[in-house]
């Protein structure tokens, strides 16, 4: 039994104009557009923060936002930390025994 092969598929290519649009660093406008087109009341993560809340300060936290994008595209790695978190237990019941009570 012979096994299909590719060889005689036609397949769509970027231009090198196109092509170098996905190495390109990210501009403002790009990092912007892309949280603009995000639900407002999805949260970004564990934080609780919502594209809404990020939309409603973004003059406030572009500088940031920008700052990470840029490192990001740098070196292809995320910042160090970003995925630590601080949990603080908060009881129930005034005499916390079991887990459950928190």
């Amino acid at each position: 039994m012979e096994r299909p092969g590719v060889e005689n598929l036609s397949f769509c290519q970027l231009l090198m104009t196109e092509s170098g649009n996905l190495t390109r660093p990210f501009t403002l406008d790009d990092v912007k557009q892309a949280i603009w087109d995000c639900d407002s009341f999805k949260s970004t993560g564990r934080d609780g923060i919502s594209f809404g809340f990020i939309k409603q300060f973004w003059a406030e936290v572009k500088d940031d936002f920008m700052q990470f994008v840029v490192e990001f595209n740098r070196n292809g790695k995320l910042t160090k930390g970003i995925n630590a978190t601080f949990i603080a237990l908060i009881p129930k019941v005034d005499n916390p025994q079991r887990l459950n009570d928190f």
